[in-house]
């Protein structure tokens, strides 16, 4: 049985269900919620992936964050990829190391043949410059035809990455990852959101019909991570206090 993990009386609920199958599924937190309950008739794991606390987009001259609009779990806003340029990134400083991101693609889809020039974060100089660094062992989830043309899980070889406050980029001391294309995508390009990856597939092993209530630590993490040996429904109840 759940048991309260706060305090204070609860305020608001909101509840969803996740499709649950032997590929991983990303969930981010809901914005606002303290705690989460999960309940599946059938045995499950879990994981949890760190908090994505920066998207920075750079046109070659500015940086334009980015970071509300690929978290706040709303489809009718965007990060735009728009004739993304090889000299352009998109900059994604997470609070621990991950392995790779989850991509929700939104109605305009990239349709031209390019790939993704992955690095990593792999040093910060006292000054506040990062050193990036090619990733090893891309995986391309986010591709049917071309990268970015459907959601999936663009994942790597989880790099040497450092922890660092870039100043070009945040104040805040983050693992940074950034992405270029081999060549410009498509005139129109929606990011609805991005979700970071667990560091591990070692996840966590959960009961078949038990429902687990955890308090969400909202500072550190920012997305659960599931999976299953089949099939079923997992039922989330967001809470509110």
């Amino acid at each position: 049985m759940a048991t309260a993990v706060f305090g204070s009386p609860i305020k608001k609920v909101y509840g969803e269900t996740v499709s649950l199958t032997t590929t991983a599924a990303h969930l981010a937190f809901r914005l606002g919620y303290h705690e989460a309950m999960l309940y599946c008739p059938t045995a499950f794991r879990m994981g949890l992936a760190p908090r994505l606390a920066r998207v920075k987009y750079y046109n070659g001259t500015t940086y334009t964050d980015y970071t509300a609009l690929a978290t706040d779990r709303d489809s009718s806003t965007h990060v735009p990829l728009d004739a993304m340029a090889t000299t352009h990134y998109l900059y994604l400083g997470v609070t621990g190391k991950v392995r790779g991101f989850y991509f929700d693609i939104g109605t305009n889809v990239n349709s031209e043949a390019a790939g993704l020039d992955w690095e990593y974060c792999s040093a910060v100089s006292a000054a506040g410059v990062g050193t990036f660094s090619d990733v090893a062992g891309d995986t391309d989830g986010t591709k049917t035809t071309q990268t970015l043309d459907t959601d999936g899980l663009y994942s790597f070889t989880l790099p040497a990455v450092v922890r660092g406050a870039i100043v070009a980029l945040d104040g805040e001391m983050l693992y940074w990852y950034r992405f270029t294309p081999s060549i410009a995508l498509s005139a129109t390009v929606d990011i609805n959101e991005i979700i970071p990856a667990c560091d591990t597939v070692n996840y966590g092993y959960l009961e078949a019909g038990l429902a687990y209530q955890f308090a969400l630590n909202l500072a550190e993490t920012g997305a659960f991570e599931f999976d299953h040996t089949g099939s079923d429904t997992l039922d989330v109840s967001w809470i509110q206090h």
